[in-house]
C-alpha cells in the first residue's frame, strides 16, 4: 500500500506511532544497520526501547538471529538493498524489515518489491516522500529461519 508523506514522519510521536502500529513495541528485539546505527541505537535507547543492538553486515559477522525487526539506518538504493536483504534473513518470521529507499528516476516499485519477495518478504507499506520512501516489509511467516 502507498500513501504519501509530506515532513513530520521522523517525529517523535508519529515515528512511535509508526512502529507500533507495524508491531514494533518497546519490548521487541529490534537490531539497527546502517552508516547512522549509532543515532537510531540512542534514540531507541532514549524512547525506551529495551532490547535494541547494533547488526553489521558481512561474512563472518557473528549475528543473533531472530530479531521481531530490522531497522536501516540510511537511505538505499537498489544494489543498498540486496546487500541489506543478506542480513534479513535473520528477521524471525512475521517480523519487520524498515528502512528508506532512495527514489529514482529508474528505479520502479515493482522491482523492489520483487527483490524483497526473493528475500521472503512482502512490503506492507510504502510511504512516499519527495524523494525517499520509507518501506515497511514483512517477512513471510512460513519463511524459514536462518539456516544452521
Amino acid at each position: 500500500m502507498t500513501k504519501s508523506i509530506s515532513g513530520g514522519l521522523l517525529q517523535t510521536p508519529s515515528l512511535i506511532a509508526l512502529l507500533e502500529r507495524v508491531g514494533v513495541t518497546r519490548s521487541s528485539v529490534i537490531r539497527v544497520s546502517g552508516a547512522s546505527s549509532l543515532s537510531a541505537l540512542l534514540w531507541l535507547c532514549r524512547h525506551g526501547f529495551e532490547q535494541v543492538g547494533y547488526v553489521r553486515a558481512g561474512e563472518g559477522c557473528p549475528n543473533e538471529a531472530d530479531p521481531d525487526a530490522l531497522i536501516v539506518a540510511h537511505t538505499c538504493n537498489e544494489i543498498d538493498l540486496k546487500d541489506i536483504l543478506t542480513l534479513s534473513r535473520q528477521v524471525r518470521p512475521g517480523g519487520a524489515l524498515i528502512f528508506q529507499l532512495r527514489l529514482e528516476l529508474d528505479s520502479s516499485p515493482l522491482s523492489i518489491d520483487w527483490l524483497l519477495e526473493g528475500a521472503g518478504f512482502t512490503t506492507e507499506e510504502r510511504l512516499d516522500g519527495e524523494r525517499r520512501a520509507l518501506i515497511i516489509a514483512r517477512r513471510h511467516s512460513f519463511a524459514l529461519s536462518k539456516a544452521a
